[in-house]
């Protein structure tokens, strides 16, 4: 089951596609969020996201983490 960080974050990469770490983690505490990095680090063991090198390490949604997104919504 997925908590509402979870959703959050697969809900900012399904619109941004590819974004830093650093830059996730600046929105989620904008929006008040507990517990961000431990959300993401979750989710990349689940295989819902995943990082990739691109002009440093990004992170990006896999189509696993749209499927599971698309459940949800």
């Amino acid at each position: 089951m997925l908590s509402n960080v979870d959703k959050r974050v697969l809900e900012l990469l399904s619109k941004q596609l590819l974004i830093t770490k650093g830059e996730l983690l600046v929105q989620l505490n904008v929006e008040k969020h507990n517990g961000s990095d431990i959300s993401i680090n979750r989710l990349r063991e689940m295989g819902y996201i995943d990082k990739i090198e691109s002009l440093g390490t990004c992170i990006v949604i896999t189509q696993k983490g749209m499927r599971a997104l698309g459940d949800f919504s």
